[in-house]
C-alpha cells in the first residue's frame, strides 16, 4: 500500500474527514484541520499526501486558531468514503484489518487521537480517543492492532458530558512494542507523546 494511502487511513481514523463523493466520478476530499501551534505536523501531512494527491494550499480557519486544508477530488479517496461513510456517518469497517496495515497509519492516527497516560514510573500507557466509533467498532479495532502489530489493546469506558464513550488502551506490556512502531514516523513536535519520563 502506497505511502499517501497509508497517511490517509491515519488521518480518516483520527482528525481527517472525508467530504461527499462526487456522483460521477465516485471521487471524494479529504478535510484536515489542525490547531495553529500544529501547523507543523499539518504542513507534514500535507507534503506526504501531496506525493500523488492534487492538493489545495494550507489555509487559515477564520475566527479560529486553526489551519486547514483540503485534497482535490479523488477516486481514492472515493473508495476510502465508501468504506468509512457507508451511510454518510464515520465508522469502522468491516475488513479495516485490510486498511490498518501499516506503521504510517498507526502514527498517524496516534498523532491526532493518542495520548500518553503516564501516572507514576510503573504506569506507561497508550489511550487513543475513538469517541466518535462505536463499541463494536473499536473492539473490531483493537482485534485488528492485535492480528496485524501484535498489539494488546482493550476498550475502555471514558464519561464526558454525561455520556459514555470508548476509548483504547494499549496495554503495558505492548508498550515497547507500540512505541517501536510509531517512533519512525511521529513528527516531532509530537515526541512529547513518547517520552516515559
Amino acid at each position: 500500500m502506497e505511502e499517501h494511502i497509508q497517511v490517509a487511513i491515519g488521518s480518516i481514523l483520527g482528525d481527517g474527514n472525508l467530504k461527499q463523493i462526487a456522483k460521477k466520478t465516485r471521487a471524494s476530499q479529504l478535510y484536515v484541520s489542525q490547531h495553529s501551534s500544529r501547523l507543523p505536523y499539518l504542513e507534514w501531512l500535507h507534503g506526504k499526501l501531496g506525493q500523488r494527491f492534487a492538493m489545495n494550499p494550507i489555509k487559515p480557519k477564520k475566527g479560529y486558531e486553526q489551519y486547514y486544508f483540503m485534497t482535490k477530488p479523488e477516486k481514492e479517496l472515493g473508495y476510502l468514503m465508501e468504506k468509512f461513510y457507508p451511510q454518510g456517518k464515520k465508522i469502522i469497517p468491516d475488513d479495516i484489518g485490510n486498511l490498518l496495515k501499516h506503521p504510517l497509519s498507526l502514527a498517524v492516527w496516534f498523532m491526532d487521537d493518542g495520548t500518553l497516560d503516564r501516572r507514576s514510573k510503573y504506569h506507561y500507557n497508550v489511550l487513543i480517543a475513538t469517541y466518535g466509533f462505536s463499541f463494536n467498532g473499536c473492539q473490531r479495532l483493537a482485534e485488528v492492532l492485535c492480528q496485524n502489530f501484535g498489539l494488546e489493546v482493550s476498550v475502555t469506558k471514558c464519561k464526558m458530558r454525561d455520556r459514555i464513550y470508548p476509548r483504547l488502551y494499549v496495554k503495558s506490556r505492548s508498550m515497547e512494542n507500540f512505541v517501536s512502531l510509531v517512533k519512525p514516523f511521529v513528527h516531532p513536535i509530537f515526541q512529547y507523546k513518547l517520552e516515559s519520563k
